[in-house]
């Protein structure tokens, strides 16, 4: 899927500049040398887009497809100094702790249920640094349509057990109130709807600064 990846998110995002416009716009303009995350980068269309706030950053940059990742790699051959391609699963990569100082997904985390997320969500809240940010960007759906997804879901996944073991990409978008909801349980004190548009959003989830309290 390589091949037509990018055409296919321009044909399904239909606001897809202001989008992946708005995933970056979530990071602080700086110069320094910041630590990014990127979890299914894909080709990294919001790469042009965050080296345009943060020229020097490092991005780490995560996908299971290594033709994805050949993409990426030639498109941004320019910064090949300051990206890390790794090709693996995010759901196995080892976040780590307190490493970075953002962590991003876009239109990556819309094939896992609730329960596969929030383990990911306190990893990925343990991996930033105090203050740091998670920045994803989504397909959303309403509450009404997120249940009846889910429904469908579970009886597919009760017709073909594999589906538990990613045989199949199955999207299960969430409303942005259950997309909110699981941010806060992972952890985060803060957590926002950046930007919405038609079918998509971008959320922002800050992790507590050292002596901050938390705000619901």
């Amino acid at each position: 899927r390589a091949a037509s990846y990018e055409e296919h998110m321009r044909r399904s995002v239909a606001e897809f500049d202001e989008f992946y416009r708005s995933v970056a716009e979530a990071i602080a303009r700086t110069k320094e040398p910041i630590a990014i995350l990127d979890l299914g980068c894909g080709t990294g269309l919001e790469l042009g887009f965050i080296f345009d706030r943060a020229p020097n950053c490092r991005i780490t940059a995560v996908d299971l497809s290594s033709e994805m990742l050949a993409k990426l790699s030639e498109k941004h051959a320019e910064k090949a100094g300051q990206i890390t391609l790794v090709q693996a699963s995010f759901l196995e990569f080892p976040i780590g702790q307190g490493r970075w100082d953002y962590i991003v997904s876009v239109m990556a985390m819309h094939h896992l249920t609730p329960e596969e997320k929030l383990p990911l969500y306190r990893a990925i809240h343990k991996g930033l640094k105090p203050g740091g940010f998670y920045i994803e960007g989504d397909y959303v759906v309403t509450k009404g349509e997120e249940e009846e997804l889910f429904k469908r879901y579970a009886e597919f996944r009760r017709m073909h057990p594999e589906v538990a073991n990613g045989a199949y990409h199955i999207d299960i978008p969430f409303s942005p109130e259950t997309q909110l909801r699981l941010l806060l349980d992972a952890g985060f004190a803060e957590v926002e709807v950046a930007w919405s548009g038609e079918g998509a959003a971008v959320f922002v989830a800050r992790k507590l600064s050292i002596g901050r309290e938390r705000k619901g």
